[in-house]
């Protein structure tokens, strides 16, 4: 699975405790140890190192499945983010940022 150091392997092998809000083959789904937004969760592939231009097209379709349940059961407005290696991330591995606000006057 890839980097021993890496966070996101860390939480799929079960080294780093997380609230395991969703579980299946591909991905794991647990809340933002840092929010950046009164909900922020994030969606995170089992494989070290994928990334968006490269991961097989129905993995990222279930993903985005996931996220778009978790909006619809929120209810709430919302922001979906995903970066690239390089960008903000701190690891170099897949994983998608569902940020959600709770009230009107703050944006997300």
């Amino acid at each position: 699975m890839g980097g021993m150091e890496c966070v996101f392997c860390r939480i799929v092998r079960g080294q780093l405790l997380a609230e395991r809000i969703y579980e299946d083959e591909d991905i794991i789904v647990v809340p933002d140890i840092h929010p950046s937004a009164p909900v922020h969760l994030l969606f995170i592939s089992k494989i070290h190192g994928e990334e968006l231009h490269k991961v097989e097209a129905g993995k990222f379709e279930r993903m985005m499945d996931k996220v778009r349940e978790k909006i619809a059961e929120l209810n709430v407005p919302y922001r979906v983010a995903i970066n690239g290696n390089g960008a903000t991330q701190v690891a170099d591995h897949l994983h998608i940022h569902l940020l959600g606000k709770i009230s009107a006057d703050k944006p997300v």
